[in-house]
């Protein structure tokens, strides 16, 4: 504005006074609007925050760092084979990783700040796919009837975020691999192994390995079997884990899948 509308304006209002003060009451108004919301905003945050750290009934930190160091970490069936993470064969978890969070390893704690700011950074939103399942079965094991609907959408976020502050990426991934459900009855890469091709981890060829990755996103069997263990093997190439030839021999290998056992009548 120049100086002569500004001294327009400001003779009105000195020539008008009612004007200046329906200015005065129209900026006290909008400051308490914005003080009000302002409020209202600490308000909601400090009860979620309430709300899902304290009412949902999500265990604590000290509840998870009293789990099992070694073993099974919330195991949903009881006599599931157990193979510690150090004992698996190297390309399994690094395939896992590759294929399911390739920054699982090094990306900050799931916490709020930290998610915001990579989106905004755009890193993109953190791939939680390995904590998240880990999340879910215990949570299901530990605290069964905590949360339903949108709460345990709330509950399991505060739950993650709680796990990987009190475990090591290292347990997570371990229990990842020994606790996930992976079809035909099989709980862990060690039950599922044999439910799947009939041999130990240990003997599974690159094709059976992406396969039983696979086993994570679609526990079933079915006709695209051969499509997702090519989406595997296509991620253990791009992370350098086998060469261009062990791929396209893995590719062409007949699925090698054992027949399912007989249903119990």
């Amino acid at each position: 504005m120049n100086r002569n509308a500004s001294g327009g304006t400001y003779l009105l209002t000195m020539q008008h006074p009612g004007t200046h003060r329906v200015f005065i009451l129209l900026g006290k108004s909008i400051l308490a609007v914005l003080s009000l919301t302002i409020a209202l905003l600490l308000y909601a945050e400090a009860y979620t925050i309430w709300y899902a750290e304290y009412h949902l009934g999500v265990p604590t930190e000290a509840e998870i760092a009293a789990l099992p160091a070694t073993g099974h970490l919330c195991p949903l069936e009881a006599g599931s084979p157990y193979v510690a993470l150090a004992d698996m064969p190297l390309l399994l978890r690094q395939a896992v990783i590759a294929s399911a969070g390739a920054d699982f390893q090094t990306r900050p704690n799931l916490v709020l700040p930290a998610m915001a700011a990579a989106i905004v950074k755009g890193d993109g939103r953190p791939d939680t796919r390995i904590t998240f399942a880990v999340t879910r079965h215990c949570l299901h094991a530990l605290a069964p009837d905590c949360c339903r609907g949108l709460d345990w959408h709330i509950g399991s976020t505060v739950f993650m975020g709680r796990l990987e502050r009190t475990l090591s990426r290292e347990r997570i991934l371990d229990a990842y691999l020994n606790d996930s459900y992976l079809g035909r009855n099989a709980y862990g890469v060690a039950a599922a192994a044999t439910a799947h091709f009939g041999k130990p981890l240990a003997d599974l060829d690159i094709g059976e390995v992406a396969l039983l990755i696979a086993r994570f996103q679609t526990p079933r069997p079915s006709e695209r079997d051969s499509e997702r263990r090519s989406y595997i093997l296509d991620r253990m190439l791009s992370a350098g884990l086998i060469d261009e030839a062990q791929a396209t021999a893995a590719k062409a290998a007949p699925l090698s899948l054992i027949a399912a056992p007989p249903r119990n009548p």
